[in-house]
């Protein structure tokens, strides 16, 4: 026998030793339905040796009755199609078979290669399917909401960037954080930032209200439930909110409107890192990252008994307070065109605030902080049919131009102001065009200069300027 004969012999063992270890059972036949090849499980399963198997086709084991149904492979001799079926072997095991003709160059069926598998096998590979299309579905239902607006981080105020260094610093560590502040002022924004600068940013970052949860829900929310553990409940169980964050950041807002109950459940979690479904028994090993935040103080809270002195400790590791935003009055302005061009980008529009429209913004308190702004600017965006916003015109929105109407009249009578002629669209275009000059004229003509008083990017006034017909001017 030659070496590369005895190669030859080596490498087909080695295939055989393979196909007899793979995942499933492989069978394959002539094109008349000889067996030509059988690995272990199918042997296994038909109880009979492989090398009995090989001297047999598939009609032969139909006659001799060592399976009770019509074998895949003959489907296939009599279609020349591919085909699948399921069947019960006489031990019980149900297989589930897919059969495929190989063909050669005239086009008639040379093999036909079967493979199958324990339907109880791959019913567990569904299950766990279910299981992982039921997390992505979870988390993106939970995700979605705040998702819908996305967060803007501005930093130009002193106080902003004192916050933002902290949070920075935080973020590295493993420790819990709370956020403190105003409702409005940004706290999921600089949570947001604290897991995008963490060690577990390539994970899920989970915000949950905790306010907007039912006390009766929220046991079976936090920590999920077994399938039929109560009327209503999923047949497939839910995985809760701890098991969907993990390895990742849940975001717990309002965190002081959890009940006494629920305090004390959230507590064993943090402290052992472990969970347990309701109506289940398994306990379940978390490691998640808890950012919590509130508008409450939780220490006078603590003070009259209704949040844990315990928990309190527990979250209150690294505080953070986020400032109100009429405290860094510095960013009001950067936020408000970030709102804006926001919405220029999603409604393909061109509208710009004017310097004296950004220091509006700035004056006025914000009771509502960020949001109200966020909201403010889109209202605008939708009543001011003008591509140049005016201060006037946002003090009219904002309900606070009557408290300024007789120095606005003054203002008027100075410029010496007259009803304008023509339609509204030309009286717009005149006082646009008159603005730019104006603004540039102060500006020694540079449009850099002009464009940041106007609180407007250079290329926006450019374009701007050839609309009106001032290109180069």
């Amino acid at each position: 026998m030659s070496r590369y004969d005895n190669q030859l012999r080596k490498d087909l063992a080695f295939l055989n030793l393979i196909l007899d270890s793979s995942f499933g059972n492989i069978f394959v036949t002539d094109g008349r339905g000889n067996i030509l090849y059988a690995n272990e499980p199918v042997a296994q399963d038909l109880g009979l040796p492989k090398e009995v198997l090989v001297t047999k086709s598939v009609y032969d084991l139909v006659d001799e009755r060592i399976i009770s149904y019509k074998p895949a492979s003959i489907t296939v001799i009599e279609t020349g199609q591919k085909y699948m079926q399921s069947v019960e072997l006489p031990n019980g095991t149900n297989l589930v078979l897919s059969a495929e003709p190989l063909f050669d160059e005239a086009g008639n069926i040379r093999y036909i290669i079967v493979f199958s598998q324990n339907r109880t096998i791959i019913n567990r590979f569904m299950q766990v399917l279910q299981q992982e299309n039921q997390v992505i579905r979870q988390a993106l239902s939970h995700v979605q909401e705040s998702m819908q607006d996305g967060g803007t981080l501005v930093a130009e105020a002193p106080a902003t960037k004192a916050c933002l260094s902290a949070a920075y610093k935080a973020a590295q560590l493993d420790s819990t954080i709370m956020l403190y502040g105003e409702s409005g002022s940004g706290k999921e924004v600089f949570a947001q930032f604290i897991h995008r600068n963490s060690r577990r940013s390539q994970k899920l970052f989970l915000p949950v209200n905790c306010a907007a949860i039912p006390h009766e829900l929220m046991e079976s929310e936090f920590f999920g439930y077994d399938k039929g553990a109560f009327t209503g409940s999923s047949r497939e169980g839910k995985l809760g909110l701890f098991e969907l964050a993990d390895e990742g950041t849940l975001f717990l807002d309002e965190i002081g409107e959890l009940d006494l109950s629920m305090q004390s459940k959230l507590l064993r979690v943090l402290e052992a890192g472990e969970v347990k479904r309701v109506g289940g028994t398994r306990i379940r090993k978390v490691n998640v990252r808890i950012v919590g935040a509130t508008n409450r103080d939780l220490a006078s809270m603590v003070n009259k008994g209704s949040f844990r002195e315990d928990l309190f400790y527990r979250i209150n590791v690294i505080p953070i307070t986020i400032p109100a935003l009429r405290e860094r009055k510095q960013d009001t302005a950067v936020l408000a065109n970030c709102f804006l061009e926001r919405l220029n980008k999603k409604y393909s529009a061109n509208k710009q605030f004017t310097q004296s429209a950004l220091e509006v913004f700035q004056k006025y308190p914000w009771p509502g902080n960020v949001r109200e702004l966020r909201n403010v600017v889109e209202r605008i965006f939708a009543v001011v049919p003008e591509d140049i916003i005016t201060g006037r015109q946002i003090e009219k929105v904002l309900g606070t131009d009557s408290q300024q109407r007789a120095p606005q009249a003054r203002e008027g009578e100075e410029m010496g102001a007259a009803m304008p002629e023509g339609t509204l669209y030309e009286a717009t275009e005149r006082f646009q065009r008159e603005y730019i000059l104006q603004m540039l004229r102060s500006c020694g003509g540079s449009v850099q200069r002009a464009a940041r008083q106007m609180g407007i990017g250079r290329s926006g006034l450019y374009k701007k300027m050839e609309k009106l017909g001032l290109k180069g001017s």
